[in-house]
C-alpha cells in the first residue's frame, strides 16, 4: 500500500503536472483513448486484470491479492491528491528535473510493490514474468514494453515530450530493478561470492605449502 501510495503521488504531482507521459500498460491506455476514444476506465481493467490473472498462474494467489489491492489503493489515493492539489511546484520551466522525479516518483512506488510480491499494473507482470522464465533483467523488460509503446505515442505526442519521457522511464525501470533486486544480479553476486571464497582457500594453501 505504501508504494501504491507513493506511485499515486508522484504520477500526479510530477508524471501529470509536468506532462510528463509513461511508457508500458499506462502508456497504451492513454495511446488507445486517443485513438479509439475508449476511456481508460475502461481498458484498465480489461488489461490489467487479465495480466494479474496470467501473472497469478505463475506467482500465485497471493500475487493476484496484492496487486488487486495496490491497485486499488493507487486509485483511492490518486482521487486524493487531486482533492488536495498540487503538493510540489511545476517544473514545466525545466524538462530534465520534471522527468528525474517523475522516474524516482515510478521507480520507488512500482518497485516497492513487486518487492511486496504484487504488481501496480499490467506492464509489471509483463516484466516480472520476463525476469522469471526469460532470465531478463527487470529494467530491460520495462525499457523495451516503454519504447513500443513511446515510440506509438509519436502519433499524437511531440518528440520534445517523449524524449523526457524515456529519460523518465529510463530511470524508474532502473530504480525498480535496484529495489526489487533481479534473480539475475542475486545469482552473479551469488558466484562471485563463491569465486572469492574459492580463491581465499587456494591462496591458503599455496601460502601453507610456501611455508612448509
Amino acid at each position: 500500500m505504501i508504494g501504491a501510495t507513493i506511485l499515486s503521488f508522484g504520477s500526479y504531482n510530477f508524471n501529470y503536472q509536468n506532462n510528463v507521459t509513461e511508457g508500458g500498460v499506462l502508456g497504451l491506455l492513454l495511446l488507445m483513448q486517443h485513438i479509439f476514444n475508449i476511456s481508460p476506465s475502461i481498458t484498465s481493467v480489461v488489461i490489467d486484470f487479465s495480466l494479474f490473472a496470467i501473472g497469478s498462474k505463475f506467482f500465485g494467489k497471493r500475487f493476484l491479492l496484492y496487486s488487486v489491492l495496490s491497485t486499488i489503493t493507487f486509485s483511492i489515493t490518486y482521487k486524493i491528491w487531486e482533492n488536495i492539489g498540487f503538493l510540489v511546484p511545476s517544473f514545466t520551466n525545466n524538462m530534465l528535473i520534471a522527468s528525474i522525479l517523475a522516474g524516482i516518483g515510478v521507480g520507488i512506488g512500482v518497485g516497492l510493490v513487486v518487492r511486496g510480491g504484487g504488481a501496480s499494473g499490467g506492464d509489471d507482470v509483463i516484466a516480472l514474468l520476463g525476469n522469471k522464465l526469460l532470465k531478463i533483467k527487470v529494467n530491460h523488460v520495462y525499457l523495451a514494453t516503454d519504447a513500443i509503446v513511446l515510440f506509438m505515442s509519436l502519433v499524437y505526442l511531440d518528440v520534445k515530450q517523449v524524449f523526457f519521457s524515456i529519460i523518465a522511464v529510463t530511470i524508474s525501470g532502473k530504480i525498480i530493478s535496484i529495489i526489487y533486486k533481479d534473480e539475475e544480479d542475486i545469482e552473479d553476486s551469488r558466484e562471485d561470492n563463491e569465486d572469492k571464497i574459492k580463491d581465499n582457500e587456494e591462496f591458503k594453501k599455496i601460502d601453507h605449502e610456501i611455508i612448509y
